[in-house]
Formats: C-alpha cells, structure tokens, sequence
C-alpha cells in the first residue's frame, strides 16, 4: 500500500507528495474560495470548471479534451468518470456515514484508495492523507482534492446556513 499526501500551502495551493516526499504535483486556485483550479504536473496545466446549472459538476480538461468528469448524487457520493484510458466509473462516498474518510470503489466493489481529510486549526490548513490500494496518477489524485474541496465547502456551507437559521 502506498501514501500519498496533499498539504495545503496557503489558502490556494495544494501540494502533492509520494512517501518519499517527492513532490508530484500541485493545485493551484487562482483567487480564494474559487471553483476553478489549474493542475500542474511537470510541464503539463490541467483545468477544473463546474458544470451544469447547479454546479454539481467538475471537468478536468487538458486543452480542451475532458480528461476526469465528476457529479454529486443525491447521497452526498461522487461520481467520477475517468475518461483518461477508455471510459471507467468509480464512486467516491464516506467510510462511514459519521466519518472524515472517504473510500473510491469502481463498479466491481474494488477500492482503489482511503482518504482522510483532516483540519489542522493550528495554522488553518487541509491536510488529506491518501492510502492506495491501486495505482492512481497524480492528475487523479489532485482532481479528486479538488472535487473533495469543493464539494465539502458546499456541504460546510450549507450546514452553517442551516445552523445560522435554527
């Protein structure tokens, strides 16, 4: 099994590192609390956008071929279509219902990895600890803490609106 870590820099950046520290990638949002974010991987810039009128829907492009597309269901899950080698559907939901885990399973029920997200209150930072139990590439990865970004803040967001109005 390996480990992979995403380690918020600021409030914009996210780094990517292997278990051996080596940095693999980067996530980079142009302007705080934006839903869109470049990719950066060597010399290659990937793109995220929502889609759709209730932006439940982020696309992964390089130039303008979609790469990773991913959608929010009613159950709070995401569905992630990777279009990078034929097309393949996973899904990504909690471990549990009350947890910070998250665990993507393809079709078969084959998981592929474990995230934790965690919440350092000492500096402000995300910080997600990534076990795989399939080899993943770094666009993946990075696109999945993007979608997890996003769609959490929806949630958080959503959850203060509720308890603001109680």
């Amino acid at each position: 099994m390996k480990t992979y870590t995403a380690t918020s820099q600021n409030s914009r950046n996210f780094i990517l590192e292997n278990q051996n520290q080596e940095i693999l990638g980067e996530l980079i949002y142009p302007k705080w609390y934006s839903t869109k974010a470049e990719i950066h991987i060597g010399s290659k810039i990937f793109k995220t956008d929502t889609k759709g009128f209730w932006t439940t829907s982020v696309e992964v492009t390089e130039y303008e071929r979609v790469l990773l597309k991913f959608k929010m269901d009613w159950k709070g899950n995401i569905i992630m279509t990777s279009l990078l080698d034929g097309e393949k559907h996973f899904i990504i939901k909690k471990e549990k219902w009350y947890s910070n885990i998250l665990v993507m399973k393809d079709e078969n029920e084959k998981v592929y990895f474990h995230l934790k997200r965690n919440y350092k209150w000492k500096d402000f930072k995300f910080h997600y600890e990534i076990a795989l139990e399939e080899d993943l590439d770094a666009i993946t990865l990075l696109s999945i803490i993007h979608v997890v970004n996003y769609f959490s803040s929806q949630d958080d967001g959503s959850a203060a609106t509720t308890a603001a109005t109680v």
